[in-house]
């Protein structure tokens, strides 16, 4: 066999093996040729290690065979072998690549093994060719990291005429919807920028690019909707700071529509030093964030805003050192150097809360998960580019919210219809306590009788003796709630006077 081209070693291959032969029949004949392409696999997974095919029978799921079929009318073409049939990639070659996968050594290659030798592994082509064997042959098709269609192109060409004869065949690289995000990431020229007005020719603005990624770690597809929302968290950083893209200008957020995957965009300055914190969003549900968001999938990027490079000594920015934090809520803020050289290094020499992290970029992120209200204080250490260090200490509270009220009456938990209270009779005072479950519990009656009060514990009273003025029926609402959430009940009281002691006789 002839190699077309030199075999190269892709880090993540898609695999084309060859056979040829003799046999067949020949002769003189004028009947047409044609040729067939089929594929043991129409679909194969994204070969997101890179791994490599060896030689024998060993399952490989990155792998489909073809195979290749050529007649002469209706009868295999005389058996040829070399070059009766050339194969290649005709799209999708960052999909995958074609093998011959017989172990031959032309047609594999020696590597670096990691261990001071090498090692012989199957070389990958874009085109190869084959012998034929009874009018057929089989190459192998391997898939690479990225997903998409690999389309195999195979010919034969017609001897007597020399009339080229071609078919192909579609190997889908990845499976699952392409379109449906799952992650987001960032990288920025630089994760520093000048203050707007700075006078040390610091540059105010840094191009930012996010990759918006599906779930099987593939670029997204591209759709021609906004599906990247980036905004400016709120902060003393923040006044006067711009996002810039595609012809926006926004102070606030703006939406972006990505490139196989990239997003790109500028942030520039305000003329405050600091942290700016970036929010990151993508919609998971249609990968479309102008219509609203509804499956939120949100990243943070932090950029430090600095007066001056070198203009004085390396420090942390005390002021940024207390943070408050809610525990199962989840949390974002940065830390804050200034002076020496950027860009900045952070790190923690001692623990943070239960859920939260530091990031090199200063960022002290996640959800916070403690059970009891506390003050958390972790070492912090801030590296510049000169390697010089500075250290300061991060006070983190972590408040914990009360447990969600749970409140029923007597059995009674409906929202709509009322709940019946204990009736009482004139001459005697009216009292009743409600109960609901939940932390710090607070208790307010409206529409209630004038003569109602109710209680920081939840006890109703009338405190005074019910007269006959107050014979009837009264509806009001009972509404507890805490910091977390507050529960409303309708209910209704009824004061009778069965002993008729309210009837005044008629002369």
């Amino acid at each position: 066999m002839k190699k077309l081209f030199k075999p190269f070693i892709l880090l993540a291959p898609l695999v084309l093996a060859a056979c040829g032969g003799g046999g067949g029949s020949g002769g003189d004949t004028q009947l047409q040729y044609s040729i067939k392409l089929s594929a043991s696999k129409t679909s194969v997974p994204v070969n997101l290690n890179s791994t490599t095919p060896g030689f024998g029978g060993d399952y490989y799921p990155y792998m489909s065979t073809i195979y290749v079929q050529a007649n002469e009318g209706g009868s295999p073409i005389p058996d040829k072998e070399d070059n009766a049939f050339g194969c290649n990639v005709t799209s999708g070659l960052d999909s995958g690549s074609l093998y011959y996968l017989d172990g031959k050594d032309e047609h594999t290659m020696e590597v670096d093994d990691g261990k001071g030798g090498t090692i012989k592994v199957p070389g990958s082509y874009r085109s190869i060719t084959l012998g034929s064997n009874s009018g057929g042959a089989s190459f192998h098709v391997i898939s690479k990291r990225i997903a998409g269609d690999v389309v195999v192109a195979c010919s034969v060409t017609d001897p007597r005429d020399n009339k080229v004869y071609a078919s192909t065949v579609t190997v889908k690289v990845g499976g699952g919807s392409t379109a449906t995000p799952a992650g987001v990431t960032y990288s920025a020229q630089t994760n520093y920028l000048g203050s707007r007005n700075n006078v040390n020719n610091v540059p105010n603005q840094v191009a930012v690019e996010a990759t918006v990624r599906n779930d099987a770690n593939q670029p997204i597809s591209n759709t021609g909707k906004p599906n990247l929302q980036v905004a400016i968290i709120p902060n003393g950083t923040s006044s006067g700071a711009r996002l810039m893209a595609n012809g926006q200008n926004s102070g606030g957020s703006l939406q972006v529509s990505t490139l196989n995957g990239i997003g790109q965009f500028s942030v520039a300055s305000g003329p405050s030093t600091g942290a700016l914190l970036l929010q990151l969003t993508v919609d998971r549900s249609d990968n479309d964030v102008s219509n609203g968001i509804q499956d939120a999938i949100t990243q943070y990027a932090v950029l430090q805003v600095v007066d001056g490079i070198a203009t004085s000594a390396l420090a942390v920015d005390t002021t940024q050192l207390t943070m408050n934090a809610v525990s199962g809520e989840a949390f974002a803020q940065a830390v804050v150097a200034k002076g020496g050289v950027p860009p900045y290094t952070w790190s923690a020499t001692s623990t943070l809360p239960p859920g939260l992290t530091l990031s090199p970029s200063g960022l002290v992120s996640g959800t916070p998960k403690v059970s009891k209200a506390a003050d958390y204080n972790a070492v912090v250490t801030v590296k510049d580019a000169n390697g010089v260090t500075a250290t300061g200490t991060l006070v983190i509270k972590v408040t914990v919210p009360d447990a969600p009220v749970a409140f029923s009456i007597n059995g009674c938990s409906s929202s709509t219809a009322r709940c019946l209270l204990p009736t009482a009779e004139v001459g005697s005072s009216y009292l009743y306590s409600f109960s609901a479950t939940g932390d710090n519990i607070t208790w307010s009656l409206t529409g209630g009788p004038s003569w109602l009060t109710v209680s920081p514990s939840g006890v109703i009273s009338s405190g005074k003796l019910l007269t006959c003025t107050d014979v009837g029926e009264y509806n009001f609402s009972v509404t507890a709630k805490n910091s977390t959430s507050s529960v409303s009940r309708e209910v209704k009281v009824t004061i009778t006077d069965s002993a008729d002691s309210c009837k005044v006789d008629q002369p």
